[in-house]
């Protein structure tokens, strides 16, 4: 428990948010924890405590991307941020990447 802690219906997705999801043993590390600007909580009732990380992860993504939807807000990537993204991806697969861009500009 944390004193940022927000219900996962009360959350506002009101400007760019990163989700981080620890291991099911183990948890976030302290530095992710200490860096983190809040906390969501699955509301759970019976005798549940928690749930494993797949389940959580699957309750938190599929409750704020159809709120995200429901909402006016401009959250898809624009043409140049997946160019960025495809760019980076595609170096990150060719080896000898740093070389060949090298040769290129020679």
């Amino acid at each position: 428990p944390n004193n940022d802690t927000c219900f996962l219906e009360d959350f506002v997705m009101d400007k760019k948010t990163a989700l981080f999801f620890g291991t099911e043993k183990d948890g976030l590390s302290k530095e992710v924890m200490q860096e983190a600007d809040g906390f969501l909580k699955i509301p759970m009732v019976g005798f549940t405590e928690s749930l494993n990380i797949s389940v959580s992860a699957a309750i938190i993504l599929q409750h704020l991307s159809t709120k995200l939807r429901r909402q006016a807000l401009p959250w898809q990537l624009s043409d140049s941020e997946k160019m960025d993204i495809r760019l980076e991806w595609t170096k990150k697969s060719i080896n000898s990447i740093d070389a060949i861009i090298n040769r290129y500009y020679e």
